[in-house]
């Protein structure tokens, strides 16, 4: 077999797949009569290389993340105005009002003062409770009464609802991305398939029926021919970084 009979190591997955495609298309378009298990394997070929083209583009940082990011900075900060007008009520002129703002400060106090800095699960479960309580629970004639305050609650309310939705989008994505096929791990199944089962059958093939081989097998080598030269080019270009670095 010579060098361009085979695909070298640190092909990129796009290289790999266009290889396969090579062989896989022609196959198809050109109706080989193949021999039944090289016809095996160029199936199996066409399955794996739609994997891997299936696998291209897809980001391991989550889709949400940035999202999920920003709803937080909105909670926490709501969160801290709310507490700042609760503590500014507690010096209001109005007896009652006063009173009320210590109630609510209470119930503040109690699911922490700092809740907007705990865990997601830890968070949403303290200012759900603080919501439960002051918007329709046993503190909701205090928040009526306190000016300004309603409108914060009813803001963390629905940034919280925005936050645990957007949650169970990022879970459901995290789910499907463990059971998705990485990019590199797929090339890396392709190239081997295609070094060890594909290309040496077909040039073996075409040895034995060089009529209804031969043209696969040349195209397969000139595809294979420059997608080598561009990987040692890689090669020469990594091996000369790493000279002129030890160098410096």
């Amino acid at each position: 077999m010579n060098k361009n009979q085979q695909l070298l190591a640190h092909a990129k997955a796009t290289e790999v797949r266009e290889i396969a495609r090579t062989i896989v298309d022609f196959w198809k378009g050109e109706e080989i009569d193949a021999e039944e298990q090289f016809l095996n394997r160029l199936e199996e070929l066409d399955e794996q290389s739609i994997m891997l083209r299936d696998s291209f583009g897809k980001s391991r940082k989550g889709t949400f993340t940035g999202d999920i990011r920003e709803l937080n900075k909105q909670i926490a900060s709501l969160f801290v105005g709310l507490k700042y007008l609760v503590k500014s009520h507690l010096h209001h002129p109005d007896e009652f009002k006063r009173k009320d703002a210590k109630r609510v400060w209470k119930q503040i106090v109690a699911i922490g003062v700092n809740s907007h800095k705990l865990s997601i699960e830890e968070k949403v479960w303290g200012l759900q409770k603080l919501m439960e309580v002051t918007l329709v629970g046993e503190l909701k004639a205090e928040v009526e009464n306190l000016d300004g305050l309603k409108v914060f609650l009813l803001g963390l309310r629905d940034l919280l609802n925005q936050l645990m939705t957007t949650r169970s989008l990022s879970m459901n994505e995290k789910v499907k991305r463990k059971e998705r096929i990485q990019t590199t791990a797929q090339a890396q199944k392709v190239h081997r398939f295609l070094n060890e089962e594909i290309l040496p059958f077909l040039f073996t093939l075409r040895k034995l029926d060089p009529d209804n081989y031969g043209k696969l097998a040349r195209i397969a080598e000139n595809d294979l021919k420059e997608i080598n030269r561009k990987i040692r080019a890689r090669r020469n270009m990594w091996a000369k970084r790493r000279e002129e670095a030890k160098e410096v």
